[in-house]
């Protein structure tokens, strides 16, 4: 499990990149829910959240991003046939290079998607 992730949003291939701060801000802007807990229920996790993870993410490479111009970027993504599975799925995996939840989330994804387990699985609490 190496390398970035990359998604396409808004015509342009975009890196999600995941930091300590970047976590921090996603917890608060989720009224405080853990990142694992919402990570761990993806069947839980409705698009206000999607949305928070994937501002997360990409706010590395635009200062300033606001979560309605997120949600502009997942409108247009799914007007083109994206999926909210496919965009949970590489924001799971994002995270999970990250190692911001510490070396057991990111080894269980390594087995997992050694196994051809990886998409859709939640992180280990």
């Amino acid at each position: 499990m190496t390398g970035p992730v990359f998604i396409t949003l808004g015509g342009k291939e975009r890196r999600l990149r995941y930091d300590i701060n970047a976590a921090a801000d996603m917890e608060e802007l989720m009224g405080g829910k853990s990142l694992l807990y919402v990570l761990g229920n993806p069947a839980a996790a409705g698009f206000s959240a999607i949305r928070v993870l994937l501002w997360g993410g990409l706010r590395h490479a635009e200062k300033g991003l606001t979560l309605q111009r997120v949600g502009i970027l997942m409108q247009e993504y799914m007007e083109e046939g994206g999926s909210m599975e496919t965009l949970a799925t590489k924001i799971c995996d994002a995270v999970r290079k990250s190692k911001i939840l510490g070396e057991e989330a990111a080894a269980a994804g390594e087995a997992d998607e050694e196994s051809g387990e990886a998409e859709n699985q939640p992180l280990p609490r």
